[in-house]
């Protein structure tokens, strides 16, 4: 797979997974980046954000949520990002989509729910992210090794660091295997909360 510059992309290609433009407010004294608002494309109402300060050579994932959107800015670095539809209910199911990302390109990601994403810091960078609902250490455990072959990602040579979590993730099929049985339970009980 090629890694894709942003331009003037608006879509990843990936259902319901967008590319949305942020304002990035430039003087010499550096950038003041509007990083969201719910009026946006692809926006949600964010309960929660987070700010992710990672090194050169960092790699973070592959993860995939359940229970929760992530809207995705990176007011400082460079990264390369991939995507993946894990969802078996998409009309982009096995889709992947993998992208050079850069402070300067002035854009936000919308990863929903059952898209499997990696984030390679290609320099000292921060990433914030804003959540549609809560994180909780418990739901937080889907995952696979960042370059699973299944993906079809095309990364960099070069030395990386994970974390102990991502260094200890499974196999592509066995984070299809959590996320099905993950997703099934948490639907269940929504429907079990909107039927009392």
């Amino acid at each position: 797979m090629r890694i894709e510059t942003i331009h003037s992309r608006t879509s990843t290609s990936i259902k319901d997974c967008e590319i949305v433009p942020v304002s990035a407010n430039r003087d010499e004294r550096g950038c003041l980046y509007e990083i969201y608002r719910e009026t946006w494309p692809g926006a949600f109402r964010a309960v929660q954000w987070n700010a992710c300060a990672s090194d050169t050579g960092v790699v973070r994932g592959a993860h995939v949520h359940v229970d929760y959107s992530e809207f995705y800015t990176l007011p400082r670095g460079e990264v390369i990002i991939g995507l993946s539809d894990i969802r078996d209910d998409s009309p982009t199911f096995g889709r992947s989509a993998q992208f050079h990302w850069a402070d300067r390109d002035a854009v936000a990601f919308v990863v929903p729910p059952g898209v499997a994403h990696v984030v390679l810091f290609k320099a000292d960078s921060v990433l914030a992210f804003g959540l549609s609902g809560y994180w909780e250490r418990q739901r937080d455990v889907v995952g696979c090794q960042w370059d699973a072959p299944e993906f079809g990602f095309d990364w960099p040579d070069g030395p990386v660091r994970r974390s102990a979590r991502d260094l200890a993730s499974g196999t592509y099929s066995q984070m299809l295997d959590d996320y099905r049985s993950l997703a099934d339970t948490w639907q269940s009980g929504r429907r079990a909360a909107s039927c009392r």
